[in-house]
């Protein structure tokens, strides 16, 4: 059996592969999977999924919905593990929009020992996340749908939404730089300043400055600068 360091090396591969197309037939699943990795509200929930997903292909035998050593059963596991020891050094290093840390101390996941199923109520928000997480969990259990596949498709839509982010912060730093040649040296000495701390926000992984602040930072300096050249 394939470590998990391995099983995820692979699913990143696979989903790098197919940025432009679904690994995913059902629209329905696709639906969900895509909502979990791309919710702004709640990073807890995907990195739930990866740790859960991770766990059911390092050790086919388990349950995927049982990520509670406290259920006490032969099938069950730890979650938390799997999240902690692997999923963060992974969204670590290809720089992916999840929390930094682990799923399950977040108040709708901690102190828990009972099996995910469809009908719990994880008192999480926004309370779609969860639900949708719960029915992937229970796609997987019913073999509708390959650990693998989803693993990979989670990772392909938390790829494209890095992307996309990426994209529109060079944007923004691309038309800084173009109304920079034309400012007074006041203002050039000022911009240094500036430069210095908009790449100390930009080098903070998103889970220390989010992406909507990043971005909002970019923007008003952009404006500012507009309104010194107009004046």
């Amino acid at each position: 059996m394939a470590e998990p360091t391995e099983i995820l090396t692979a699913a990143f591969r696979l989903a790098s592969s197919n940025l432009g197309q679904s690994l995913i037939d059902d629209e329905q699943v696709r639906v969900r999977i895509e909502y979990v990795a791309r919710n702004l509200k709640n990073r807890a929930g995907v990195r739930l999924l990866m740790a859960c997903l991770l766990a059911k292909l390092h050790r086919p035998e388990v349950d995927v919905r049982k990520p509670y050593t406290e259920i006490g059963e032969a099938d069950a596991f730890s979650g938390r593990a799997y999240d902690e020891r692997y999923i963060t050094a992974f969204i670590n290093e290809h720089n992916l929009p999840c929390n930094s840390t682990t799923a399950f101390l977040t108040p709708a996941l901690r102190n828990r020992n009972v099996m995910l199923t469809t009908t719990l109520n994880l008192v999480g928000k926004p309370p779609q996340l969860y639900q949708y997480v719960l029915e992937l969990l229970n796609e997987v259990s019913n073999s509708r749908i390959a650990p693998d596949t989803l693993l990979a498709e989670t990772i392909r839509w938390l790829i494209i939404d890095r992307n996309e982010k990426q994209r529109r912060i060079e944007a923004l730093i691309q038309e800084l730089k173009t109304t920079e040649g034309a400012l007074h040296l006041f203002h050039r000495l000022r911009s240094r300043f500036l430069e210095t701390y908009q790449s100390m926000i930009l080098e903070e992984p998103q889970s220390a400055v989010s992406q909507p602040v990043k971005e909002a930072f970019l923007a008003m300096r952009r404006a500012a600068e507009a309104e010194l050249e107009a004046g």
